[in-house]
C-alpha cells in the first residue's frame, strides 16, 4: 500500500456488528487507483474540487522497497490515492491497478488478525514497510494482504517507532485511537478545511478469485456479507461478477460530504466524472477505458 507521510493515519469510527470484541475491529482507510496520465494530470485543475471538496496533495515517497509519486484526496476519515502508469514491476504502477486498505486502531491487533487468518488457512501475505527520509530510517507500517499483480486487499498497522516519530507518547500509542483524536493532535485542534468526510461505497468488477478474496477479507474484518456486497457500518464494497475482469476494474467510488452542496457534475477527463448531490459525491469511471 502507498501512503503520503504524516497525513494518512486516518482512523474512522468503530464498526458495530454483533458482539465483536473491540480489539478485533478494523476501519476502512484508503483506496488507491492507477489511472491514465490525462486523468492524473487533470485531478487538481477544477477549483471547486480542489478548494471546497477535497484537501489535495501531490507527494513523492521513498520506502525500503518502492519509490512513488501520487496525488491524494485526503478526507476527514479516509483517503483516495491516485497514481499514473510508469515502467515498473510494482503494484500501483500499471493502468488499472488498485488497492483497498483497512487499518487497525491499536498496535498489536494485526498480529491477532494474522493468527486468525492462519487458523482459517487463508492465503495471506505479510510485510513491513520502512519509512525513509534524509535523517530517519524507521518501521512505518506492517501489512496483511490478499494480493495479485493487479490488486490488493490489505489491513495495515502503523508501528510504534513511526508514531513516536510523529510525536505521540507511549500512553497515547497504547490506547485505541479515533481519527478525530489523531487529527486533533497533528493539527493542534484545527478544523478539517474541506468537505470530504469518508469513502462510503466502492463498486468494482470481480472474477471468481477476487470474489473469494473479498469474502475472506470480509471475514477477518468482521464485515457483513450480503449477496454481492461486503460492508461495515460505514463503507460498502459491491462487486459485479464477471468471468474475466476488464483492465480497469473500479467502476464507482462514493464519498460523504460534511454539508449539503448544490447538484453539479465535474468532468475530470473523458474517463472520470464527479457527480455531486447533496451530501454525496460520486466518482464515475467510464467503461470506454
Amino acid at each position: 500500500m502507498r501512503h503520503y507521510i504524516l497525513i494518512l493515519l486516518t482512523l474512522a469510527p468503530l464498526f458495530s456488528f454483533g458482539q465483536i470484541k473491540p480489539n478485533t475491529k478494523t476501519d476502512f482507510n484508503t483506496i488507491f487507483i492507477c489511472v491514465d496520465s490525462i486523468t492524473y494530470q487533470n485531478l487538481f485543475q477544477n477549483k471547486f474540487l480542489k478548494d471546497t471538496l477535497f484537501f489535495c496533495r501531490e507527494s513523492h515517497q521513498e520506502t525500503n522497497d518502492n519509490s512513488y509519486t501520487g496525488k491524494y484526496f485526503i478526507g476527514e476519515s479516509s483517503t483516495i490515492e491516485f497514481f499514473q502508469p510508469k515502467k515498473s514491476d510494482k503494484l500501483g504502477d500499471h493502468f488499472g491497478d488498485w488497492g483497498i486498505e483497512f487499518k487497525t486502531r491499536k498496535i498489536g491487533m494485526l498480529d491477532d488478525i494474522i493468527g486468525n487468518s492462519n487458523l482459517l488457512k487463508y492465503p495471506i501475505a505479510t510485510s513491513t514497510t520502512t519509512f525513509l527520509d534524509s535523517l530517519t530510517i524507521i518501521p512505518w507500517y506492517k501489512t496483511l494482504s490478499f494480493k495479485t499483480s493487479k490488486n490488493e486487499l490489505s489491513i495495515l498497522e502503523y508501528q510504534n517507532e513511526y508514531l513516536k516519530y510523529l510525536g505521540f507518547t507511549s500512553d497515547q500509542i497504547n490506547k485505541s485511537m479515533t481519527y478525530k483524536e489523531y487529527n486533533s493532535f497533528l493539527s493542534n485542534g484545527k478544523k478539517y478545511p474541506r468537505q470530504f468526510s469518508m469513502v462510503t461505497y466502492i463498486k468494482l468488477y470481480a472474477d471468481k478469485k477476487l470474489i473469494d478474496d473479498l469474502q475472506k477479507f470480509a471475514t477477518i474484518n468482521h464485515c457483513k456479507k450480503i449477496k454481492n456486497k461486503i460492508a461495515n457500518s460505514d463503507t460498502t464494497i459491491e462487486f459485479i461478477a464477471v468471468e474475466k475482469v476488464p483492465k480497469f476494474q473500479i467502476k464507482e467510488i462514493s464519498v460523504s460530504l460534511l454539508t449539503e452542496q448544490k447538484n453539479r457534475i465535474v468532468k475530470i477527463s473523458d474517463n472520470l466524472y464527479l457527480k455531486i448531490k447533496g451530501k454525496k459525491a460520486n466518482f464515475i469511471f467510464t467503461d470506454n477505458q
